[in-house]
């Protein structure tokens, strides 16, 4: 319980800084195709976060429903992913398993690269290169 009105004050700005934060999130675009192989690739453009982790575990859950083969989760153009993104890419893995669907994430950025093996998902996910889906701006 606040005590005072600094730890309210305080409080109150922490709070604004999160949902200030949450306005700047890029919003995260989603779109799939199915490759010749009978492979579907989801590709997450921006950020993948506590915003919009939801939206794409949604999105992948109904292409595991609606699809048979393999899937492939191309992040070669995802800006962002927190902790809350992490955690999609676990729930996302294991929808497709459940289904029987082999699930591979293809071009991680170095960065996610480096947070998944500090917490040990390098060894959770099979990873391939694959070339985007369109030409990627430059960074």
């Amino acid at each position: 319980m606040l005590t005072d009105s600094a730890e309210a004050t305080a409080a109150e700005d922490i709070v604004m800084a999160v949902q200030d934060g949450l306005e700047r999130t890029t919003p995260l675009a989603l779109s799939h195709r199915i490759r010749p192989t009978g492979e579907a690739v989801v590709e997450l453009t921006g950020d993948l976060d506590i915003a919009t982790a939801e939206l794409a575990v949604s999105y992948v859950t109904d292409v595991i429903k609606r699809h048979h083969g393999p899937l492939t989760i191309d992040l070669s153009a995802l800006d962002f992913c927190d902790a809350r993104g992490l955690a999609a890419l676990v729930r996302m893995a294991g929808d497709a398993e459940r289904e029987d669907r082999p699930f591979r994430l293809a071009s991680p950025s170095p960065a996610l690269i480096k947070i998944m093996r500090i917490t040990g998902l390098d060894r959770r996910f099979a990873t391939a290169q694959i070339r985007p889906l369109r030409p990627l701006p430059p960074r």
